[in-house]
């Protein structure tokens, strides 16, 4: 049993009051207070439903958990180890964060941005209950980004209600400043690790990340999660920015990849694409420099019944899922 704090009602009821606010109704972000967000790879999120829990990143890292840091190295220098000790959620999704790490990124890309070794290559996103997290007698929560000299640790309902909330949720560049972004990094923390329970969404970029998260996840798993996992189109949860897949269409005879028109870094890519057939034969059906800013058709050798097939670009895993013909009833 989880202990809550004792100001907890107080906290539900600023919470509820905040969604209502006329300033925080326009720009499709009135839904935002009823969560806290959480995002990581996709093969994270993996780990993350298989084990039923998130774990803070050194815990992570002890356990072998994480298979794909995002962080800048450079950032989490600066960031104090009792803070690393903590699962990390945010207030609000679109941070300054998420702004350079999301996406697959080309090597030139990476290159060229403020922070080349931050790199969340297929993001998904964790929404958690916010009064539920909230409430924890364990939670605390910032007044801006936990890797910056100038934070203040908080907990009470009171000091919820002094946040500078037209800051951290600030969602255009207008008076874009420092400052602005300091707040829009505001998180939320627990000790160590923080169980499920509160877990409400899980959200993919795209209808193909969707389908290659549910195919990563043991059968037991996805069958508890996979009313909850939802693609969404929504611009005020993903970026978007950089390569994607959008959409795939298997069949016995071809694969076809539709990828992000929008991507600000078509590549090149390597690109390889592995076919395993019913039989566990593998097939490498194709590998090379890839320019990623259109549509990819492949041909099924033998037109298979029955396939898997992933598709990785510079190793990361774009794609993946499994393709089962339908068989014809008899009459």
């Amino acid at each position: 049993m989880v202990e809550r704090k004792p100001d907890s009602a107080q906290i539900r009821d600023f919470l509820a009051g905040l969604e209502k606010q006329t300033w925080l109704r326009r720009g499709e972000r009135d839904w935002w207070p009823k969560f806290v967000f959480h995002y990581t790879d996709l093969l994270n999120a993996v780990s993350v439903l298989r084990d039923g829990c998130l774990l803070s990143r050194n815990l992570a890292e002890q356990q072998s958990k994480l298979v794909v840091s995002s962080g800048s190295r450079r950032e989490l220098a600066r960031t104090d180890s009792a803070i690393t000790n903590c699962v990390r959620l945010y207030f609000r999704p679109r941070t300054p964060t998420q702004f350079y790490a999301e996406g697959i990124q080309s090597r030139d890309s990476l290159s060229r941005s403020r922070y080349p070794d931050a790199h969340c290559p297929v993001p998904v996103f964790f929404l958690f209950d916010s009064t539920a997290i909230l409430t924890r007698g364990d939670c605390k929560f910032s007044d801006g980004g936990l890797n910056s000299p100038s934070y203040r640790i908080l907990s009470t309902a009171a000091e919820l209600a002094l946040l500078p909330w037209k800051e951290i949720y600030h969602n255009s560049w207008v008076n874009y400043t420092p400052v602005i972004a300091h707040r829009r990094n505001a998180e939320v923390i627990v000790p160590d690790r923080l169980d499920l329970g509160a877990l409400r969404f899980i959200y993919c970029r795209s209808a193909a990340e969707k389908e290659t998260l549910l195919s990563l996840l043991p059968s037991r798993v996805r069958h508890r999660y996979q009313r909850v996992i939802l693609a969404t189109s929504r611009t005020t949860l993903f970026e978007k920015r950089h390569t994607f897949v959008e959409e795939v269409r298997l069949s016995s005879r071809s694969a076809r990849f539709t990828f992000s028109p929008d991507t600000k870094s078509p590549g090149p890519f390597h690109l390889r694409v592995e076919l395993v057939d019913q039989s566990g034969h593998r097939y490498y059906s194709e590998e090379r420099e890839f320019q990623a800013n259109g549509s990819l058709s492949l041909n099924i050798p033998g037109s298979m019944s029955e396939y898997s097939i992933c598709l990785r670009l510079d190793e990361h895993v774009a794609y993946r899922n499994s393709y089962y013909e339908e068989m014809g009833i008899p009459f």
